[in-house]
């Protein structure tokens, strides 16, 4: 009897077990479900805002290929309007000329306005000033709306890059800001395609298309939560981390974590980020962007791309050279699409070295044949300048952008970053100038040569000082210039406040 009653007890406890453990596997089943489901969400979120802010790099691809479009205005005798070589120059040069103007002062305007509403509040004017430059009867308006859309070009070097990297997390921070480059180069094709095929107006006034609907997109985009903490908003700030992460999403942590970076270092005002400027681990990644920026302009890759129908001329390709520029815009969209997928599996320190590396061999064969004039190789410098494209739209072209969101501390993001493209506009405005005064002299080839030093020195800086950013925190990436020793104070003060609040 008590064996039996013993027996009926055994079963029935292992039967109320059996039922809370599958109760428990089922509860904890669906509180995966839900956690994966909100992460979903979360990377839908950021995916969606990411995208609105990358698509603002139209107006770069737009404003690169617009030069495409200058050997039809100069063939047109009906508008009025008389391009020069001269003018040519100048309306290539507009981009650079006007970024020594407007970079210094792009840092203070998004620390004054905030990102959100500063790319919200330019869609309009870009829009309009594309428009100006496809009607306009007189040559000086359309200098002054070419200046104008630079400009603008100018501030959107910086702004989307350091955006997304304050609204994306580490995982979707790579793909991101790789998708910049992209609308750069779908732009740049697009301008390609259409001064191919359309008049010249009707292509400069469909390049307005695209930003008045971003305007209406933009108006939904969160501010930076960055730029809330520093204006002393937090709650705000809370706000634009939960529509970023997802409306119910924990964002406690992450708030925490933002507040102890800015308030930490005080970099509340434009005041304290300049002070910030006398820490050697804030002034060094400032110096290796800004040297990454100059040496890759000096790798010529502005002129490759504006001035491609008059170099595709000019070294006698045996191709139509608008074909040809074609070709270019098409092979830097299918290669800079490849590189956003793969940029964070294989990291960006391999893949910015590598791609620099053949770039500059690209452009060495092609100076070879070119010097040389090998009979019957017409074709290698059409072929190594589409190598240099593919290579630079794989990893050279969009990488430093996405370092430039990624590298700079974010006690001096905003001034750092207005730095950094102060050196890229200079650099490009003297190759851009100088550029049709080395065809004349010397030759294509000769500046091929130039331009292939170039990204070797860039590779050798490359490798000797870039860390690798992939799969990192701000927070992390913040402290990477940082000495050892400092580093180790750090987590030591952090671990203190932690057993203290506790």
């Amino acid at each position: 009897m008590r064996g039996n009653v013993c027996i009926r007890f055994s079963q029935s406890g292992t039967s109320k077990w059996s039922r809370r453990s599958g109760w428990n596997e089922t509860r904890m089943s669906k509180l995966s479900e839900e956690a994966s489901r909100d992460r979903r969400t979360s990377i839908l979120r950021q995916v969606v805002f990411g995208l609105i802010v990358g698509a603002s790099k139209f107006e770069v691809g737009m404003v690169i290929g617009w030069s495409a479009i200058l050997p039809k205005i100069q063939a047109d005798n009906t508008t009025g309007i008389v391009i020069t070589e001269d003018d040519v120059t100048w309306l290539v040069a507009s981009p650079s000329i006007a970024g020594l103007v407007v970079t210094l002062a792009t840092g203070p305007l998004m620390e004054f306005v905030g990102p959100s509403r500063l790319l919200f509040i330019m869609y309009l004017p870009i829009a309009l000033l594309w428009l100006v430059q496809a009607f306009t009867p007189y040559l000086s308006v359309l200098y002054l709306a070419r200046y104008g859309a630079s400009g603008l070009y100018m501030v959107l070097g910086s702004l989307p890059a350091t955006l997304i990297s304050e609204l994306s997390e580490a995982k979707t921070r790579g793909f991101l800001l790789g998708f910049e480059e992209v609308i750069v180069a779908v732009g740049q094709m697009a301008v390609y395609v259409m001064a191919d095929l359309l008049p010249w107006t009707l292509a400069t006034a469909l390049c307005a298309a695209p930003f008045v609907f971003l305007f209406g997109f933009a108006y939904f985009l969160p501010e930076s939560p960055y730029w809330l903490v520093r204006k002393g908003r937090e709650e705000d700030a809370s706000k634009a981390l939960k529509r970023l992460r997802g409306l119910e999403a924990d964002v406690k942590d992450e708030l925490e974590e933002i507040v102890r970076a800015i308030k930490g270092r005080k970099q509340t005002t434009i005041k304290d980020q300049l002070r910030q400027f006398v820490h050697p681990y804030h002034y060094r990644p400032v110096i290796l962007l800004a040297l990454i920026f100059t040496l890759r302009e000096l790798g010529g890759q502005y002129v490759l791309f504006t001035y491609t129908v008059y170099l595709f001329r000019r070294a006698g390709v045996d191709l139509d050279a608008f074909i040809c520029t074609i070709l270019v815009g098409v092979m830097r969209v299918v290669f800079t699409t490849l590189g956003c997928v793969v940029v964070d599996r294989l990291g960006r320190r391999p893949l910015i070295i590598t791609t620099s590396l053949v770039c500059g061999v690209a452009e060495a064969v092609g100076a070879v044949f070119l010097l040389v004039d090998v009979p019957g190789a017409s074709w290698v410098p059409l072929a190594a300048v589409l190598l240099f494209v593919s290579s630079y739209g794989f990893g050279l072209g969009p990488i430093p952008w996405a370092l430039l969101g990624e590298l700079l501390p974010t006690p001096i993001r905003f001034i750092g970053s207005s730095i950094c493209i102060f050196s890229f506009s200079l650099t490009q405005f003297v190759v851009s100038y100088l550029f049709p005064l080395l065809m004349d002299y010397a030759g294509v080839g000769v500046a091929f040569l130039v331009f292939s030093a170039a990204h070797g020195i860039l590779g050798l800086v490359l490798w000797a000082f870039l860390p690798e950013t992939r799969g990192q925190s701000l927070s992390d990436l913040q402290d990477c210039f940082t000495p050892v020793e400092r580093m180790k104070e750090q987590v030591q003060l952090r671990n203190y406040k932690k057993s203290d609040d506790s």
